[in-house]
């Protein structure tokens, strides 16, 4: 601890020196002025925007305000998003209005995150420090995206510079209960746009050792996990982003982006109240990223270019016992060998002031190794499994103005799927039955997609406020099954269905976004609210079925069932008094129906049907800012027979942040004051109270 508080210290010593220099060199000795484009202490353009069709946007202050280091940490706070975790994958994932991560695709920059077998990511992995901002949509968004957008699209964005010169230095670390060393958090940022060119990197690493349980955790006899530190809870991850672009006329804008990633995710922390457990190791978690962006706007004309090359490695050690893993003694090697090949291209024509066309050909090939280790030599790796496939998407989308107050979208879209290979060699179910053979037959896919938005201004409010507006949209969305669902066999206890068809929405929604004040106005209100319903057909669940080859036994299936209903309520005011006080909150009601006789599957798991958050910004100085929070998540159950459930949880947090001269800030944060015991996932519980202090240094 010695080391880390004078690293700590130096490090602020030295963020204060430059800060001075920066002053400086403002004319004249007097301090300078904050730059309007500012990251973290002004809101991005985009924030006050009225004519987005997504009004959910998370910004850079607002990522720097909330401490989310990663995309799972940043959407844990929007309506609708209910955050999961844990199993034997230990991923972080989440799901939008009942609709899970697989059927909500991922896109930083136009390019699609997802693990091409699985059709989803570990959103923890996904790093946040170099982005602008990360705008969610729920069933109504664009149709120039692609396939696979069922319950909506999750949109980063990464920040390019603004600025002839940029340095940013963020550095933390949390303790936790009882003071100890838990994790740390470093990004660091340099760049500059020059009139005809611009370049930025950002470098960032964490490392997580451990989370401290909550006090009140009982062990359970015959498992490992004791009181203390959670069990295999460490984790390493680094990224390293590079853009560098060229502005050679005014409406053109070209970039190369490249993204590497590596992370470390450890073990999979076993399940504390049972004695059968899974211990799965992921050693190794990477990601490599080039894509190349072209984007011309003439205001009347546009286009846009993009091409990527996305790989994926990830490998996987499972143990069979506890005993196994003491002695180091796990399954061969398990690896995932897989890229994904695309691009899109976008054209886009404003006819006149009140017509507006555009059109999107998007293509994706997506290949899938699987490599299994020899027992004699566990580092000699054979492939046991190809699948490559493509996917081509078409959308167009028409905007026209009546009148000045009312603006209509309609959106169609056409997909296809088409897989080119598949190849198994000694499929582990194949071992199970015994058999000498095991053909797959897969078949091409088309569907369509369809939309149309009717968005109204209340004419009413001041023009340089975000004004009222009312939407009423429908969507229809599908979702092509993965390559996970129709060939998996999990190491022979699932039967892979080839023929699985996909999964459909009609997605309905009334909503209002409002802004009162602005200006001079002492006081501000905004309103963002929702009312949504949306109905879900060829829904695809996991079923047990007798084993073919040992009727007493049983395997998983998946197959597709009749669908869900999912409707609810959403509401988001926040309220500002001059610069004194902010105060926001998010309210989610969801509900849901079941319409299949499945038996087995009777509720939605991990589904709760209330969630609340809401925070506070108390600035009694114009240096100082102290920002309470809560989180309120209701009783859900906890497996698909309704038979057990998790409590609800109310987890309080306070943060403290200190801005000295608008570039160097340094805040503390008490997570989880009362040190509350809950659970996202049965058996997998949560981390206790910890502090995390954070020192931001900012030049440009």
């Amino acid at each position: 601890m010695t080391g880390c508080r004078a690293a700590f210290l130096s490090l602020l010593f030295l963020a204060v020196q430059a800060a001075d220099a920066h002053e400086g060199a403002a004319s004249g000795g007097e301090p300078a002025e904050a730059s309007p484009d500012d990251e973290i202490f002004v809101l991005p353009e985009a924030e006050v925007n009225a004519d987005r069709d997504t009004p959910e946007l998370i910004t850079r202050e607002e990522l720097d305000r909330d401490g989310a280091s990663d995309l799972w940490e940043a959407l844990r706070y929007i309506p609708g998003v209910i955050l999961s975790g844990g199993g034997r994958r230990n991923d972080s994932g989440f799901t939008v209005r009942g609709y899970g991560a697989d059927s909500v695709p991922i896109y930083v920059d136009g390019i699609p995150l997802a693990n091409p077998y699985r059709g989803e990511g570990d959103s923890a992995r996904l790093l946040t420090g170099d982005l602008e901002s990360v705008e969610i949509a729920k069933g109504y968004g664009s149709e120039l995206l692609g396939a696979n957008a069922l319950g909506g699209a999750i949109l980063l964005r990464s920040a390019k510079p603004k600025a002839p010169l940029e340095l940013s230095l963020k550095t933390g670390f949390s303790l936790d209960s009882v003071f100890k060393y838990a994790d740390s958090t470093h990004v660091l940022e340099a760049g500059s746009k020059q009139p005809l060119f611009y370049g930025k990197g950002v470098l960032q690493y964490r490392d997580v050792d451990h989370f401290r349980l909550p006090g009140s955790f009982e062990p359970s006899p015959q498992n490992p996990q004791e009181k203390g530190e959670r069990l295999w809870s460490d984790s390493k991850d680094l990224k390293l982003t590079l853009i560098a672009g060229l502005t050679p006329v005014e409406d053109l804008d070209i970039r190369v982006t490249y993204v590497y990633q590596y992370a470390d995710k450890g073990l999979s922390p076993p399940d504390v109240d049972i004695k059968d457990y899974a211990i799965w190791d992921w050693p190794v978690w990477k990601r490599y990223s080039v894509s190349l962006n072209g984007a011309w706007d003439t205001g009347v004309f546009s286009a846009d270019g993009l091409f990527y090359f996305d790989k994926y490695d990830n490998r996987l050690d499972e143990y069979y016992n506890y005993r196994a893993f003491e002695l180091g003694i796990h399954a061969p090697h398990s690896d995932y060998d897989e890229y994904s090949l695309g691009g899109r291209f976008t054209g886009g024509w404003e006819i006149n002031s009140w017509n507006a066309v555009q059109a999107a050909l998007t293509y994706k090939k997506e290949d899938h190794r699987g490599l299994r280790g020899s027992i004699t030599n566990e580092d000699e790796l054979s492939e046991e499994m190809h699948v490559n496939e493509d996917t081509w998407s078409l959308g167009a989308e028409y905007t026209v103005n009546p009148w000045y107050p009312l603006t209509l979208k309609a959106g169609l879209g056409f997909d296809a799927l088409v897989p080119l290979e598949y190849w198994n060699d000694e499929n582990e179910y194949n071992k199970l039955l015994g058999a000498d053979y095991f053909v797959v037959r897969s078949r091409n896919m088309f569907l369509y997609t369809w939309q149309l938005g009717a968005f109204y201004r209340l004419p009413f409010g001041k023009a340089e406020t975000p004004g009222h507006e009312l939407r009423l949209t429908y969507a229809r969305k599908n979702h092509f099954p993965t390559m996970a669902q129709r060939y998996s066999t999990r190491f022979g206890s699932t039967l892979p269905n080839p023929y699985l068809g996909p999964e459909k929405a009609n997605h309905f929604e009334l909503g209002y976004r409002g802004y009162l004040g602005g200006g001079e106005s002492v006081f501000g209100l905004g309103l963002n609210a929702a009312l949504y319903y949306s109905v879900m057909t060829g829904k695809i669940v996991s079923v047990e079925l007798p084993n073919p080859h040992y009727p007493s036994a049983s395997v998983d299936y998946s197959r597709n069932l009749d669908g869900i209903n999912f409707w609810g309520f959403e509401l988001a005011p926040d309220f500002t008094f001059r610069d004194w006080l902010t105060v926001g909150l998010a309210f989610s009601l969801n509900k849901y129906k079941i319409k299949h006789s499945q038996g087995g599957i009777k509720v939605l798991n991990y589904y709760p049907p209330l969630t609340f958050s809401g925070y506070a910004v108390i600035k009694p100085l114009a240096f100082l800012s102290v920002i309470p929070r809560l989180v309120y998540v209701g009783s859900r159950y906890a497996d698909t027979e309704g038979s057990e459930s998790l409590d609800a949880y109310l987890l309080v947090s306070l943060k403290v942040s200190v801005l000295w001269r608008d570039y160097v800030s340094l805040s503390a944060e008490l997570d989880n004051i009362f040190d509350t015991y809950y659970e996202i996932r049965r058996y997998s519980p949560q981390g206790g109270r910890s502090l995390n202090l954070m020192l931001t240094v900012k030049y440009k």
